[in-house]
């Protein structure tokens, strides 16, 4: 990805924190990191979340937020923890 050819490595997520010239960064694990464009116009425009895309946890049915972080919106549905889809 393209921070990497300036010593950061890319993000999992599409938060952003701050954009220059370069692009858009987010931070994980309290780094800074490149965001992926292309993955993340691609995750909002096919419904998808950081939670299918990381294979960790699945995407919410609904919008229900009850709590962000740099990763991106969280839900609770069935009584397990899933992801906001970016197109919410």
């Amino acid at each position: 990805c393209w921070s990497e050819v300036l010593g950061y490595s890319c993000c999992e997520g599409c938060t952003v924190q701050y954009t220059d010239k370069d692009g858009n960064w987010g931070v994980e694990n309290s780094q800074w990191c490149g965001i992926k464009e292309s993955v993340c116009e691609a995750n909002a425009n096919s419904g998808q979340c950081y939670g299918a895309t990381s294979r960790r946890y699945p995407c919410c049915k609904g919008c229900d937020v009850i709590f962000t972080d740099q990763n991106g919106k969280w839900g609770v549905e069935n009584g397990s923890w899933c992801s906001i889809s970016d197109s919410c």
